[in-house]
């Protein structure tokens, strides 16, 4: 699977943000901080932007990056969830 950060934008709309990610990537989003998530999808940064509303804006502004390495200092936590998604085969 790919995996996405979605960096919300805090502007009018992006209150719909949270939930339209808990709806759409049940068991495939990690909160990591106030209007910053990961996702993990089959889908492109367009699909994933269209799936959540912010595309047309309805969600709010919002940017959407495609993830295609990682590195840094970080609770384990967030180690263990992109390991365990990006090695995934289905989902």
């Amino acid at each position: 699977m790919a995996i996405f950060a979605i960096i919300g934008q805090g502007d009018k709309g992006s209150e719909n943000l949270p939930g339209k990610i808990e709806s759409a990537f049940v068991g495939n989003f990690l909160k990591i901080r106030d209007n910053a998530w990961l996702v993990a999808s089959k889908g492109t940064v367009q699909e994933v932007s269209d799936l959540l509303e912010i595309t047309k804006g309805e969600s709010g502004a919002a940017v959407v990056l495609g993830v295609s390495t990682y590195y840094g200092r970080a609770n384990p936590n967030i180690w263990s969830w992109i390991k365990e998604k990006w090695e995934a085969t289905s989902g």
